[in-house]
């Protein structure tokens, strides 16, 4: 079975980078504006719900305060030929989760909700229709985002859930039992708050890991898995500081060692990588970015086609910015696009006008969401 894991300017002080525009670098000045007003949106992802072969967009919204969730479908020339409510619900929603839940060949959607509300479950008809088919999870949950691995290895998806609430706070795995129906009772771990979750096999033992990132000023681990699906304290890896502020972490061969590494967004911190060590630990942070301008979002993947990972970071009142990775994990070009408006959420990644070039969604709060074509500057 095969999963769709849809999974985040201005830059005050750049060690690692060069900040000036290249000529030989894509360009995101065209754009298409996803909705004429402004809201309280978190997140977006890209998919084809409605089987017609061209990407379609999931647009996330509410965080604290109850909105309707929006999907966007695309017509492949990079214009939206139709938009309309996921459900008839309005929620506190920070993420949606795209991936094949009951088994059916559609993507479905996992709806990762704050509290008091459901976190719900809405089944494709391959068509693009939504109908909300289950829950997972408890409603009084804080729950901020919702990643997506198969951590049992039974081919199904499950569900990690990162919650960001007191000190008391724990985030949880649901695992999914077949037809898209969760457990319930889900698996509590890593006690304390969090508001991403990043799934890969770290330490490439065949087991997925989970890289929680502190999100209030603690200790942030990678949680190291096992054939039990149990991520105890006992197995668990340190990496960065000990009081972070981490709001997203994301995982990728930064520096083509072929050990993963971890990217960050700390908010009082700025962007940083950890490099994956030959003995499962990580290197001190490699500072990419301070937090003059604040970092909010991030994404990691290859931008300019040259298979090498770029990052791709959006801030609270100022431009985005992607660092254009040379392959060594400490050479950047970078540039900026995008306008000071708003913060910026969250981040997709795909080709949705199909030019072979990769475009950019953006989730914005306090401004409206916005669709960054990539272009090639190249004659």
């Amino acid at each position: 079975m095969k999963f769709s894991f849809i999974i985040i300017g201005l830059v005050s002080s750049l060690p690692h980078a060069m900040l000036a525009q290249r000529n030989d670098l894509p360009n995101f000045n065209q754009t298409l504006q996803l909705e004429k007003q402004s809201d309280t949106t978190a997140n977006v992802s890209f998919g084809d719900f409605d089987g017609d072969g061209h990407l379609d967009l999931l647009l996330v919204k509410g965080r604290h305060w109850p909105i309707v969730d929006r999907v966007l479908l695309g017509n492949g020339k990079g214009g939206i030929r139709k938009a309309y409510s996921l459900g008839k619900v309005s929620d506190r929603s920070y993420t949606g989760g795209v991936a094949d839940f009951n088994g059916d060949g559609f993507p479905d959607i996992a709806i990762s909700n704050d509290s008091p509300d459901k976190k719900l479950i809405y089944v494709n008809d391959g068509k693009g229709n939504f109908t909300v088919h289950s829950e997972f999870g408890l409603p009084d949950w804080p729950t901020r985002n919702v990643s997506i691995a198969d951590l049992n290895a039974d081919g199904l998806p499950d569900l990690i859930l990162a919650n960001r609430g007191n000190k008391e706070t724990v985030n949880y795995i649901c695992l999914n039992r077949g037809k898209g129906q969760f457990t319930s009772n889900c698996l509590p771990f890593a006690p304390y708050p969090a508001t991403t979750i990043a799934p890969a096999d770290m330490n490439q033992d065949g087991f997925i890991d989970l890289v929680v990132p502190h999100r209030d000023g603690g200790q942030s681990y990678v949680y190291l898995g096992n054939s039990t699906v149990s991520f105890s304290d006992a197995r668990r890896i340190a990496f960065g500081l000990p009081d972070a502020t981490i709001r997203v972490a994301a995982v990728a061969d930064v520096n083509t060692d072929h050990f993963l590494d971890i990217v960050t967004v700390d908010e009082k911190k700025g962007v940083s990588i950890y490099f994956g060590q030959k003995d499962q630990t990580f290197s001190a942070g490699i500072l990419l970015a301070d937090s003059k301008v604040v970092p909010y979002a991030l994404t990691l993947a290859d931008l300019n086609n040259d298979k090498k990972v770029d990052i791709l970071v959006g801030h609270i009142e100022a431009p985005s910015s992607i660092f254009f990775n040379d392959g060594t994990g400490h050479a950047f070009k970078t540039i900026s696009f995008g306008d000071s408006k708003g913060t910026v959420y969250g981040f997709a990644v795909g080709d949705f006008n199909e030019d072979g070039n990769l475009d950019i969604a953006a989730a914005r709060s306090e401004a409206p969401n916005i669709l960054y074509f990539g272009n090639s500057n190249q004659r």
